[in-house]
């Protein structure tokens, strides 16, 4: 039992060792074309372009949403308003 846990905590010791002795090895050499990696940075600067035309869309579409929504408010008790105004021309009218 002894020699079982003695191994186990040589082992869970080596491990860690290993990993660290082993390492992941050199990284290899970029094997991307300059014109590759041109196209790549232009087409991240138009997409930052994009996201910012974007945001400035957002921007403008919630200040117009608010600007309805306030306008909603503001016409909420209308129809009941109306109703009253057409009953109204409507008893004037006898048709009532």
């Amino acid at each position: 039992m002894k020699s079982s846990v003695a191994g186990l905590l040589i082992l869970l010791f080596l491990m860690p060792v290993t990993g660290l002795v082993s390492g992941c090895g050199e990284v290899p050499p970029c094997e991307t074309s300059l014109v590759t990696l041109d196209e790549t940075r232009l087409d991240a600067e138009t997409y930052e372009k994009e996201a910012a035309e974007a945001a400035r869309r957002v921007v403008d579409l919630e200040r117009r949403l608010a600007e309805k929504n306030k306008d909603i408010e503001s016409i909420k008790d209308k129809p009941a308003e109306l109703k009253k105004k057409v009953y109204e021309l409507k008893k004037g009218s006898g048709r009532d």
